[in-house]
C-alpha cells in the first residue's frame, strides 16, 4: 500500500486571498493659514500638473445660491460657491471636502480646472510645489453689476505677491492693471510705516449683490 503524496492530492486549491493596493497618501494637509483661517497645505512635493483634489459639495441653482447667501454671517464675504459653466453651483459649505480650505491668492501656484462637460472642478499644480507650502489658486469671484471700489475693499486680497491687484474679485483686463498699479503706488507711499506680517481679515457689512462665486478654467 502506497500512500498518497500530499503535495499532489486532488482536493481543491483554496482561493487566495486578493492583495489590497496600499493606500495613497493624500496630496495635501490642512492645518492653520497665515494668510487667513484654515488653508491647505503640501503634504509632500507636488510635481506641476497633478490633479490635487476635486472641489466637493452639493450642486445647487443659481437661485438656490442667492438665497443660501451668505454661508457665514459673521463673515458675509467668504463664500464656499464655484460657478460651473453648465448654469449650477458647487455649494462646497455642503457635503464639500478640503478643497474648500484652499486660500486665494493672485499670483498662485495652482488653478481650478473644470471638466469638459461642465460639471466637475479639480485643482491642479501649475508648478512644482515643495511640501510644507501653502497652496493657492486665483478666486476669480464673479458679481453681478459693476465692480466699485467698495466691493474690491470689501474682498480684500492679502496675498501680498507682487502681482496683487488688491481684491479677490474678478476685474477687467483694464481694471486689473489699473488696480495693480494703485497697489504698487500705495505700497511704495506707506514703505516707511508699514512693518512685516499678514493684516487679519475682518468682516465688513453684508452686501445685497448676488452670492459671489469662484470660477475656473476650461481644462486643456
Amino acid at each position: 500500500m502506497t500512500r498518497q503524496n500530499p503535495r499532489t492530492t486532488d482536493r481543491p486549491a483554496s482561493p487566495r486571498t486578493p492583495r489590497k493596493a496600499p493606500a495613497r497618501t493624500p496630496w495635501h494637509v490642512v492645518r492653520q493659514s497665515a494668510l487667513h483661517g484654515n488653508g491647505v497645505f503640501a503634504a509632500k512635493p507636488i510635481p506641476a500638473g497633478t490633479r490635487i483634489i476635486q472641489y466637493g459639495g452639493r450642486r445647487i441653482t443659481s437661485d438656490q445660491a442667492d438665497a443660501l447667501f451668505p454661508t457665514n454671517p459673521d463673515d458675509p464675504f467668504h463664500t464656499f460657491f464655484f460657478s460651473l459653466s453648465s448654469g449650477m453651483i458647487i455649494d462646497g459649505g455642503n457635503r464639500g471636502n478640503d478643497a474648500r480650505w484652499i486660500n486665494h491668492a493672485c499670483s498662485p501656484n495652482c488653478e481650478a480646472q473644470e471638466n469638459s462637460d461642465g460639471t466637475r472642478v479639480t485643482i491642479v499644480a501649475l508648478r512644482d510645489i515643495p511640501a510644507g507650502q501653502e497652496l493657492f489658486y486665483d478666486y476669480g469671484l464673479m458679481i453681478d453689476g459693476c465692480v466699485s471700489k467698495t466691493l474690491r475693499k470689501q474682498y480684500l486680497c492679502l496675498c501680498g505677491s507682487p502681482e496683487c491687484r488688491g481684491t479677490m474679485l474678478a476685474l477687467p483686463k483694464k481694471k486689473a492693471k489699473k488696480a495693480k498699479k494703485m497697489e504698487g503706488k500705495k505700497a511704495d507711499a506707506k514703505s516707511n510705516k508699514r512693518q512685516g506680517g499678514v493684516k487679519e481679515k475682518k468682516s465688513l457689512a453684508g452686501s445685497k449683490d448676488s452670492a459671489k462665486r469662484k470660477t475656473a478654467k476650461r481644462a486643456r
